[in-house]
């Protein structure tokens, strides 16, 4: 049996030299500046040399360290729509996100495990020439081939054009989602950012419990736009008839390009906005405050710094604290 590193393993299947790193640092060296670039953690070697080879079998659930102390669950869903891109043998962690923070190996009840809805959303975020100078970003969202008012194709605002930006952005540029008429249903957004993911399903507790700084104590990048989008899911939690911290939300992360209809349309939509026109930046702090003026208003008992989401992912496509605080150091964002 294949022993398991205690650091991991970094393969590296589409950068500048393919092939299994042993270190962050090693690994970002091949994949910084490579458009398109793949790579993944794994705790054996024999896994990371089957990803650097093309095959995306069943990988053990084993990875870094959890910060967190919430609970959750291993719930393996039936195949279709409600888990499309994810096989059932690596259905995995779901878990409710919130103060706590994400540990996948302790159960809670799957609060939504009733519910008949399969609303799923898809959203990505593309960057020509990411990490360069005159580099353009997009982000795009996908709802389907019958929801054409509610599909997106945006150019990135700002000066600020990387995909993990454009990748962040995609959350809280879709206000039919976070903000939709129905917040009683359960509604999954699909994403296939490492990113994204990781700070809604690792993160965002620990940056919270700091005052949103790093580990280092330097500001977390990109904060006012995951705040607002917090704020989001606080007014959607606000609005339900449960009137709980639960937003009624899952965040799943899906693969990249290996076909999922949603996720294949949402970067087509994220590429074209990479080619449109620039726009300004957005205030996403003074719309964050407008968002808290809305909740007192209501005399909502759920507040932005409360609010809980639920989270499904393969542990191992989480971002680890040093590949985090290369993405902070680095501001490839």
């Amino acid at each position: 049996m294949a022993k398991a590193s205690k650091a991991g393993f970094y393969a590296v299947r589409a950068g500048h030299k393919p092939g299994v790193y042993t270190s962050w640092d090693e690994c970002s060296a091949q994949v910084k500046g490579f458009p398109a670039a793949r790579h993944k953690k794994f705790p054996t070697k024999a896994e990371a040399e089957a990803f650097v080879r093309g095959d995306d079998r069943p990988t053990s659930a084993a990875g870094p360290p959890n910060a967190g102390t919430s609970t959750a669950l291993q719930n393996k869903r039936a195949g279709g729509a409600d888990g499309a891109g994810v096989s059932p043998a690596k259905r995995q962690k779901r878990a409710i996100v919130g103060d706590e923070g994400f540990q996948a190996n302790k159960a809670v009840p799957n609060v939504f495990a009733g519910s008949s809805s399969k609303r799923r959303v898809y959203c990505d975020g593309s960057s020509r020439g990411n990490g360069k100078v005159g580099a353009t970003a997009g982000i795009g969202v996908f709802w389907g081939h019958d929801e054409g008012a509610k599909n997106l194709s945006e150019r990135l605002p700002g000066k600020l054009q990387t995909n993990n930006r454009a990748e962040m952005y995609a959350s809280p540029r879709f206000p039919r989602t976070l903000t939709d008429p129905h917040p009683d249903e359960p509604l999954t957004i699909c994403s296939d950012s490492e990113y994204t993911i990781s700070v809604f399903s690792k993160w965002i507790p620990n940056w919270k419990r700091r005052g949103w700084k790093t580990a280092d104590g330097k500001t977390v990048a990109n904060q006012d736009m995951i705040r607002y989008v917090l704020s989001l899911l606080a007014l959607r939690a606000a609005s339900s008839s449960s009137k709980s911290a639960l937003a009624n939300i899952t965040f799943q992360k899906v693969k990249a390009h290996v076909g999922i209809e949603g996720n294949e349309q949402a970067d087509r939509f994220a590429n074209n906005g990479a080619m449109m026109p620039e726009v300004p930046d957005r205030d996403f702090a003074a719309a964050t405050k407008e968002n808290e003026k809305k909740l007192k208003a209501k005399g909502a008992p759920v507040q932005v710094e409360d609010v809980k989401w639920e989270i499904e992912v393969e542990e191992g496509d989480l971002l680890d604290e040093s590949e985090l605080r290369e993405l902070e150091e680095t501001q490839d964002f």
